[in-house]
């Protein structure tokens, strides 16, 4: 393979893996928990709370829930439209959102972690023996890809028995746009929530 010839090759796998980065889900479930002595109700109206420091990010974060939720067939808030204000919600006013709201239970999401993360991908070598010895001597540098990955914890409260019901840890890249990585989490949550029969949609 000639150098020209690696660096056309090279330049393919770089636009491949970035519209595989772009296509494929922002987020996926690790790990989920569902409390083995929880038998129902399965909660009829859920508060929305995102622990996040700016409050934009918040409010389309809780949104995209709260229709994600409401697609499913469950009534739910947004906690924004309570307690406006970023930082942690107090105790008291915290109670009256959820009084307002007639929620019997509180989904809060929060961080857990940022990762840097670095992806080395050797040079392309194609032509056997020959083209890898020939692309050895053109010192083809190797593919470098930097990307931040965030770990999040959902967790479900049932909110008069004041404990919790379901957990799940998430990880994704970190997003660019905070809506769409909503909706991808969104979706994935429901979804093992009502395989786990924690949830319910109501008619």
């Amino acid at each position: 393979m000639t150098v020209a010839s690696a660096r056309i090759v090279r330049n393919g796998l770089l636009l491949a893996a970035a519209l595989l980065l772009s296509a494929c889900a922002s987020t996926r479930l690790t790990h989920h928990w569902r409390d083995p002595q929880f038998a129902g109700p399965s909660p009829q109206h859920v508060l929305v709370v995102g622990i996040n420091d700016s409050e934009s990010a918040r409010r389309v974060f809780e949104d995209q829930f709260v229709q994600a939720f409401q697609g499913a067939g469950t009534a739910a808030s947004p906690s924004y439209r309570q307690v406006p204000q970023t930082g942690a919600i107090p105790k008291a006013q915290l109670v009256e959102a959820i009084q307002t709201s007639h929620a019997d239970a509180v989904l809060v999401t929060r961080l857990l972690k940022v990762e840097h993360r670095i992806d080395i991908t050797p040079a392309p070598v194609m032509g056997g023996f020959y083209g890898w010895y020939g692309a050895a001597w053109a010192s083809m540098p190797p593919t470098i890809t930097q990307y931040d990955v965030v770990t999040l914890e959902s967790t479900l409260w049932d909110i008069k028995a004041e404990k919790p019901i379901w957990s799940a840890q998430s990880e994704g890249f970190a997003p660019d746009d905070v809506a769409k990585f909503a909706v991808d989490l969104a979706r994935q949550l429901i979804a093992q929530m009502r395989q786990d029969g924690v949830l319910v949609a109501t008619p």
